[in-house]
């Protein structure tokens, strides 16, 4: 609504202040032509010997007798090859408007001090031809014939055909028949072009919002479900901005010429119309990223693997660069930049870039070897050197690890590539190893019975390998007998080794207390000389016996 805003300030601004030369004079009488005729002649280089000498005498003869103050159309058509026209082609003059009109309507201007001013001009191609606008943005041409400049007979005979296309509604050859008051000039703009800007204005924020809905209708009817409802209106929120925006550009483009106003106008707001275009059609591409982001993430959500969860990321950002260059580019071309160049220019620049970016290049081609050679995915445990927690995120440059004391540490992939990289959250097992310390008094049968009992509780316990463990009397200790518990879990996460755990060691300590077995806990025997214990004695109770005053 703001860009709207705009382009009636910039019509209102750039309109001239004393009124238009009427376009709708293609439809005058031939007696009113004939009085035009007689207009002053303009000041030129080559109107006092051949109005048509060279390629910018013939353009600028064109030109400058349909300007306000020195309105000719039949001088206009001087430089005009009238020799091989079609019979329902119409009179040299009303090709001279018609044309004009059609450069108006497209914001051209003849680039008369560009124009080659010699006779004797000749292409790369060594004709004696002057294209002034390249054959897209308008076909017409100047040809030498006869030692004169002149518009050919086929780019005349042509003129129809690109006013029609260029002016499918005509509005200015029904201007006669509006009312008076609505060719009363408004600060240099006839109030029946400002009644038809605000229309055109009005029929783009109706057209955007049609757009829209159709589309709401569309992708409900394609996925046919209201599960995606809330997913389906987040994705149109997302698209419908750049997508209106687009609509109305379009409106603009194909109907703002259709108004009348000068080339100046024109140019200026089509201009603007046309770098809105091209921001929209990027913006909707940036848009669309997140929305495929958002697909395959839903798509990723349904796989057990989290190769693909932690893919998601790194795609969308991915994507967004790759538009954000490829729109910039697209950009820079239709505004005529010569992207060769301009890439040819940034060499120098773009390999000191290079250097000075070689870490992040390093970085970049590290995330693309952890998803070649998938060391880890997001959630796993890892331990990389003295670093050790869980893996949240793997981007562009470097690896976010939530560490056990919730502080989030952030790894460069580069260096990745050189660290030995233990993957604690890949085990397919989790071992636990302890030593059962038992009083040294416990009889051999009691011994026996007890490390018979803790193997059939491993075998009972859920989450415990059954195949392979072990609980034997390992050794005899300085104060206890040493009995070894090795044996692994099935567990995915350290929360539920963690459970395991305290389940196996509380069944332990109920078999323990069933048998009467006991637990050893470190004990010393201090051995005194005959006698010595008795003076000892002696002396302790002579420490704490109070003596008299």
């Amino acid at each position: 609504m703001r860009f709207l805003i705009l382009l009636v300030s910039v019509v209102l601004v750039a309109s001239p202040a004393k009124g238009q030369v009427e376009d709708y004079v293609v439809f005058q009488s031939t007696s009113q032509r004939q009085q035009d005729n007689k207009a002053t002649q303009p000041h030129s280089s080559h109107s006092v010997d051949d109005p048509c000498s060279s390629p910018r005498s013939a353009m600028e003869t064109f030109h400058s007798w349909l300007q306000e103050g020195s309105y000719s159309p039949g001088r206009a058509s001087a430089c005009f090859d009238t020799s091989m026209l079609n019979d329902t082609t119409e009179s040299a003059s009303e090709l001279a408007i018609k044309l004009k009109r059609i450069m108006d309507s497209r914001g051209l201007f003849p680039p008369i001090d560009r124009i080659p001013d010699d006779p004797y001009y000749t292409d790369t191609a060594g004709n004696s031809r002057y294209e002034p606008f390249t054959s897209m943005v308008l076909p017409i041409y100047l040809e030498k014939k006869d030692g004169r400049w002149l518009f050919p007979s086929d780019v005349l005979n042509n003129i129809p055909t690109l006013y029609s296309a260029t002016f499918p509604f005509d509005l200015s050859a029904n201007v006669d028949k509006l009312p008076s008051w609505l060719k009363t000039p408004v600060v240099g703009v006839k109030l029946w072009q400002l009644f038809f800007v605000f229309a055109l204005i009005l029929f783009a924020l109706i057209t955007q919002r049609v757009i829209l809905w159709l589309s709401q209708l569309q992708v409900r009817r394609t996925l046919n479900t209201e599960k995606e409802n809330h997913w389906i209106n987040k994705s149109l929120d997302t698209v419908g901005a750049p997508l209106g925006t687009l609509a109305m550009a379009a409106v603009f483009w194909l109907g703002f010429p259709l108004i009348g106003f000068t080339a100046g106008v024109n140019r200026v707001v089509l201009f603007a119309t046309k770098v809105l275009f091209m921001i929209s059609v990027v913006w909707f591409g940036y848009r669309m990223a997140d929305i495929l982001s958002d697909i395959l993430a839903k798509k990723a959500e349904a796989t057990e693997t989290k190769l693909d969860d932690q893919l998601v990321p790194l795609v969308r950002k991915t994507m967004k660069v790759m538009m954000f260059v490829i729109g910039g580019l697209f950009i820079l071309q239709n505004l005529h930049v010569d992207i060769g160049s301009l890439l040819a220019g940034l060499g120098l620049g773009g390999l000191a870039f290079a250097l000075a970016a070689k870490d992040t290049v390093a970085n970049f081609f590290g995330s693309l070897m952890i998803f070649v050679d998938r060391p880890f995915q997001i959630g796993d445990w890892i331990r990389i050197g003295s670093t050790e927690g869980t893996v949240e995120e793997v981007g562009f440059r470097s690896t976010r690890i939530r560490t056990f004391y919730n502080s989030l540490i952030t790894f460069p992939n580069a260096n990745l590539m050189d660290s030995a990289v233990d993957n604690l959250g890949a085990r397919e097992y989790r071992r636990y190893s302890t030593t059962l310390r038992i009083t040294m008094d416990t009889p051999p049968e009691k011994v026996e019975q007890f490390c018979q009992a803790i193997r059939q509780a491993i075998l009972d316990l859920e989450g415990m390998r059954t195949d392979y463990f072990i609980v034997e009397l390992e050794n005899f200790g300085t104060h206890s007998l040493d009995i070894k518990l090795y044996c692994f879990m099935v567990a995915p996460d350290w929360v539920t080794e963690m459970k395991t755990r305290t389940a196996l060691n509380l069944q332990i300590l109920r078999i323990a207390k069933d048998l009467g077995v006991a637990f050893a806990f470190p004990t010393h025997t201090v051995r005194l000389p005959e006698g010595a214990s008795h003076k000892l004695s002696n002396d302790f109770t002579e420490a704490l016996v109070p003596k008299g005053p």
